[in-house]
C-alpha cells in the first residue's frame, strides 16, 4: 500500500501534523509520501490519500479547495481521510460545529472520516486581518494542538489501510 499524506499551511502548523501523520503511516509500514498540496500533481501512484488544510474563517485556504475540485473523483476512488486544524485556546475557539464548513468538500471526496484538530497561534507571522480575527476570538497566542490525539487518529488511518 502506499499513502499521500497533502497538506495547505500557511504558517507551517498544519504542514506539522502532516508530517506526523506520515511517520506513524510509515513507521506501521505503509510506504508514504509527505507533501504540501501545491507539489502533487496526480495522485495516479497512491492507494489512500490524508488530505488536509488549514482553516481560516471556518474555510479551507484555496490552494486544498482547489485540489479537491481538480482531483475529485480520484480522491473518491480511493481510500481518503480528511483534517482540518485551526480552532485555537482553551476550550478551543471557535467551537467545533464552528470551526470548519467543509460539507462540499466531504460530499465531493467521500472520505473515509475527517477530524478536527487544534491550532497553533503565532501572532508575531500574522498577517492584521488574522491578529484582528484572533482578538475578535478571544484567543490566546500557543500551541494548542494535541499530538497524542493526531498520532492515535493516524494510527486508525494505518489500521484501516493495513485491514
Amino acid at each position: 500500500m502506499t499513502a499521500l499524506v497533502a497538506a495547505a499551511s500557511r504558517y507551517g502548523s498544519t504542514d506539522e501534523i502532516a508530517a506526523a501523520i506520515g511517520r506513524v503511516l510509515t513507521e506501521r509500514g505503509i510506504q508514504t509520501e509527505v507533501a504540501k498540496i501545491d507539489d502533487v500533481d496526480s495522485l495516479e501512484e497512491y492507494d489512500a490519500v490524508v488530505l488536509g488544510s488549514a482553516v481560516y474563517v471556518g474555510q479551507w485556504l484555496a490552494p486544498a479547495r482547489e485540489f479537491v475540485d481538480e482531483h475529485a473523483s480520484e480522491l473518491a476512488e480511493r481510500r481518503t481521510w480528511l483534517f482540518s486544524s485551526g480552532p485555537v485556546g482553551d476550550p478551543p475557539k471557535p467551537g467545533e460545529e464552528d470551526a470548519v464548513r467543509i460539507d462540499e468538500i466531504i460530499a465531493k471526496t467521500k472520505p473515509a472520516g475527517h477530524r478536527l484538530f487544534a491550532g497553533k497561534v503565532d501572532r508575531a507571522v500574522l498577517g492584521f486581518g488574522e491578529r484582528a480575527v484572533v482578538t475578535a476570538v478571544q484567543a490566546k497566542e500557543g500551541d494548542y494542538r494535541d499530538w497524542e490525539d493526531i498520532r492515535g487518529w493516524a494510527e486508525g488511518i494505518a489500521d484501516a489501510i493495513a485491514g
